[in-house]
This record gives structure tokens, C-alpha cells and sequence, in this order.
């Protein structure tokens, strides 16, 4: 047998080799797990970036400013009168949740008492965007914290101890929060601040971790 022919008969093993491998039963299965994404429940912990995207985004939502403000005004009067309903109105700004983001409105009343230390907020897993309606406030994004505690997994709650920068806050404003920043927010006197928060599912959690719901 000639050189050339040495070298054709190796090339040729090879391909069979190769050929034989890529059919055997073994390599379809990984062929197939590598195509197709494993289910949701297969999954394990901190590993949900590899769960499909549903397609989830519904219809085109449009919101009124002017419904917005009207609701930051009904706010403010549920607020001074003492209504636990003022911080979350469902019936006056329907929640919008996705897969990948979501739409609340929140109103923070002025503090009780102006200078004590703000509670905070931290989201492993989602940015928060600020979008103000009405009123104002200061938001302390960073700093240093204590009595930091599990308020679900993925969010932790504490008090503001120092450090950060401070947002100065108006209507029209906007405020982009990472994800896993301490922030803390606080309402200026006397009537509060009302703002449409969008949560970015950036980490690409279950939205039972993140979207406030128990």
C-alpha cells in the first residue's frame, strides 16, 4: 500500500468513526437536549435564564397622563385620610404583568416623621424604573444598611444607615435602578409622591419572587 493510499484508508476511518458517533443513539439524545430546552420544573435553583420566554405581552396598553395625575390626587387625599389603599390602587392603575417586565403604581406618603432613617429595598433579580406622576421625593440609590433581612427570596429589606446618591425626584422624572442596588425612597412633604414603577425581569426569575404577589 502506497503513502496515499495510508493516508485515504485513515481519512476514511476517521469519517466513519465520526459518522457512526453522530448516529449512535447517545448522541441524538444530547443532539436533541442541546436543541431543546428542558422543561421549567427540570430546572434547578438559579438556573431559570434557560427557561423559554412565554409569549405573554398581550395587547398594546396605553396609560393617560391625565388619568395618572387624577389618580395621584386621589391618592393624596386617600393618604391624609389615613388609607392603607393609597399605597398600591389596583382600581385606579391596573396592574400589567409580563414574563419579562411589569407596570404598578405606587404612592409613598410623606413620613410621619421628616429625618428618620428610610427603610430600603433590594432586587436580585429585577431594575426598577421610576416614572413620576406627581408630587416629589429623593430616592438614596446605594449607601450602607443595617438589619438587612429576607423579606422573600431574592429581596431584602433593612434600614439606611449612611452613604448612597440621593435623586431629587418631580413630576416627569425618571430613575433607572440596577438590579441588587440598595435604594431607599423618600416622599417629600405634604403630598407625597405618586410614581408608575416598571420592573425589568432582568435575571429572568419566577415573577412569584419579584412581582410582589405572596
Amino acid at each position: 500500500m502506497n503513502r496515499f493510499a495510508s493516508i485515504a484508508l485513515a481519512g476514511a476511518l476517521v469519517l466513519g468513526y465520526l459518522a457512526g458517533y453522530a448516529t449512535s443513539p447517545g448522541s441524538i439524545v444530547a443532539g436533541q437536549a442541546a436543541q431543546t430546552p428542558p422543561p421549567a420544573g427540570a430546572l434547578p435553583p438559579g438556573d431559570y435564564s434557560r427557561m423559554p420566554l412565554a409569549p405573554d405581552q398581550g395587547e398594546p396598553i396605553a396609560w393617560s397622563v391625565d388619568d395618572m395625575k387624577k389618580a395621584h390626587t386621589e391618592l393624596v387625599a386617600r393618604s391624609r385620610g389615613g388609607q392603607a389603599t393609597a399605597a398600591n390602587p389596583r382600581e385606579l392603575f391596573a396592574p400589567h404583568v409580563t414574563r419579562t417586565h411589569s407596570f404598578i403604581m405606587v404612592h409613598r406618603a410623606a413620613p410621619a416623621t421628616p429625618g428618620t432613617s428610610p427603610s430600603i429595598e433590594i432586587h436580585e433579580g429585577a431594575t426598577d424604573i421610576y416614572y413620576i406622576v406627581g408630587g416629589s421625593g429623593t430616592v438614596v440609590v446605594g449607601g450602607d444598611v443595617e438589619n438587612r433581612r429576607v423579606t422573600r427570596p431574592g429581596e431584602y429589606s433593612g434600614t439606611l444607615k449612611g452613604g448612597g446618591k440621593a435623586f431629587k425626584l418631580k413630576a416627569g422624572d425618571i430613575l433607572n435602578i440596577p438590579p441588587n442596588m440598595v435604594h431607599a425612597t423618600i416622599a417629600d412633604q405634604p403630598e407625597g409622591m405618586t410614581y408608575v414603577l416598571m420592573k425589568v425581569n432582568v435575571g429572568l426569575y419566577p415573577w412569584s419572587l419579584i412581582n410582589g404577589t405572596p
